[in-house]
């Protein structure tokens, strides 16, 4: 029993033999950083399209709204000219008249040119705002793509990482 007590008492006890635990390393979170830095990327690419889809949109009504104009004048111009012929060959109106209707109507051809040219740099305009709304389409559809790959990315080695511990 002597043995037992001064074990007990004054002898130094048994060292223990350390057991190797594996720490628990902290999660990478540069991966999940990535993915947010992303996503305000993506949310700033999504407003620059829709703006860009905006733009687009009022460039195509504007476009609309010149070629309307540009067929009104085209018809009032045509309608002019044919009433003139027709007034000064059944001899309604005097020479002078005619000549002052065909002044009238050579004005009114050259605004419908200038409406048409109008008309035509509207269209460039026009077809650059599609061209840019694409491009940002495209920017975004992409950007999509990139961060639905490293959510899949994050999520596999996620998987990995539970299933080692």
């Amino acid at each position: 029993m002597r043995s037992g007590a001064a074990a007990a008492f004054g002898a130094p006890r048994a060292r223990r033999e350390v057991i190797d635990v594996a720490e628990r390393k902290p999660q990478d979170r540069r991966l999940d950083q990535l993915l947010h830095v992303r996503k305000q990327r993506l949310s700033r690419l999504e407003r620059e399209r829709n703006d860009a889809r905006r733009g687009w949109q009022q460039r195509r009504q504007k476009l609309h709204a010149l070629k309307q104009r540009w067929r009104q004048a085209q018809q009032d111009t045509q309608l002019q000219w044919q009433q003139s012929r027709q007034s000064f060959l059944a001899m309604t109106i005097s020479n002078g008249q005619f000549r002052m209707a065909k002044a009238v109507y050579e004005r009114m051809k050259k605004e419908t040119a200038q409406l048409y040219l109008d008309c035509q740099n509207e269209l460039k305009r026009c077809r650059e705002a599609g061209e840019r709304f694409f491009a940002a389409r495209q920017c975004v559809l992409d950007a999509n793509r990139q961060q639905e790959k490293l959510t899949i990315m994050r999520d596999e080695l996620r998987a990995l990482t539970q299933t080692e511990e």
